[in-house]
């Protein structure tokens, strides 16, 4: 199952403080996933796939049975987590997290460029 992930930085930051959104995308399923965020562009990234992750991990009845594949357009994020490439001191934990679940979770991890990452349709208007 194809599964999206991408992280946007809005310009400015608003009233409640939120200066970006996470998203993930499974259009296998159906769903399309938005929160707000407060952070920088790989700290909105990191927390996007780990939304996917904790999403697939809630809900192993949709994915039974499935080859899981993770797309998104961040080289660095996928580097980091599938090469052991070092962040910065600041997106450590994140790593780590997205490490632990491909120890739970059997998914590839993969580049693709932003006109195919489906997860920031309509983010980008």
């Amino acid at each position: 199952m194809k599964c999206f992930f991408y992280g946007h930085n809005r310009a400015g930051e608003g009233s409640t403080g939120f200066n970006s959104l996470v998203s993930f995308a499974i259009p296998d399923v159906g769903i399309t996933f938005r929160a707000q965020f407060k952070g920088g562009r790989e700290e909105c990234e990191y927390a996007s796939l780990l939304a996917l992750l904790e999403f697939i991990e809630l809900n192993p009845h949709l994915f039974k049975n499935r080859r899981i594949e993770v797309f998104g357009n961040n080289s660095s994020i996928i580097n980091q987590v599938n090469r052991g490439a070092h962040p910065p001191r600041n997106l450590e934990p994140y790593l780590n997290m997205a490490v632990d679940y491909k120890h739970k979770i059997p998914f590839t991890l993969t580049w693709i460029p932003d006109s195919e990452n489906i997860a920031q349709d309509g983010l980008l208007a």
